[in-house]
């Protein structure tokens, strides 16, 4: 969906699919049989952890606003987190049986069940996400202004431990074009103390490449809007 609204989802959704997709790809070409694999069946592990939490923070911060207006919408995307964890336990359980595994044949073949069942899980969530990035921002638009949507994000950012706030935000910074990363980081330059700011821009000069960072420091310090 297009639009000038603010979109509660934006940054959060590209992080998580830049880690999704980056962990498919080296699940992928990384031989599963052997114990080196390990690093790239933690980040299973990690992918899954963090869509859960994103789906209890939509939970409890975001489908109330829209409860109220359409409760059909919220039970459908209820049942849409419940399969989601059904998908995140059928994963835990497979990465438990590798990382047990006693013999390289053990491995290689839970290996195969966590690729295959990590492609179904890639697939609901790529859905799942189009569609709250559709029809419940939809709804959220209609009912609330943006201000009411910032709360509900700044509520969501203010509950997160700040390790885990850390690691979302490097892969959303990896994730978002330079006219969103100037926006997010204009926001916190102006509503976060200076020593965040810091770290903020630390990150982006870290995580982006020398051009792209240039050329968001550049419009930071004049506050002019960039090219995507």
């Amino acid at each position: 969906m297009t639009h000038n609204r603010y979109n509660v989802f934006n940054q959060i959704h590209k992080g998580l699919r830049h880690l999704m997709y980056d962990t498919a790809v080296r699940l992928q070409t990384t031989d599963l049989s052997r114990p080196e694999a390990t690093e790239v069946i933690n980040s299973v592990s990690l992918v899954v952890d963090l869509f859960d939490e994103h789906a209890h923070h939509e939970d409890k911060y975001v489908l109330p606003m829209v409860e109220k207006h359409n409760p059909a919408l919220v039970a459908d995307f209820e049942k849409d987190h419940e399969l989601d964890h059904k998908l995140s336990d059928g994963l835990r359980q497979l990465v438990a049986s590798w990382k047990s595994a006693a013999t390289q044949q053990e491995r290689n073949i839970t290996g195969q069940g966590i690729f295959y069942a990590f492609n179904e899980f890639i697939a609901f969530n790529l859905y799942h996400m189009n569609r709250e990035e559709d029809t419940l921002l939809a709804t959220l638009w209609k009912h609330h202004t943006d201000e009411e949507l910032h709360a509900a994000s700044q509520a969501i950012v203010a509950s997160i431990p700040p390790d885990v706030l850390m690691l979302e935000s490097k892969w959303m910074m990896r994730s978002m074009n330079n006219a969103e990363i100037a926006e997010w980081m204009t926001g916190i330059k102006h509503g976060a103390p200076a020593e965040v700011y810091a770290v903020y821009l630390q990150m982006a000069e870290q995580e982006l490449s020398a051009e792209r960072f240039h050329m968001i420091a550049s419009a930071l310090e004049t506050e002019i809007t960039v090219a995507e």
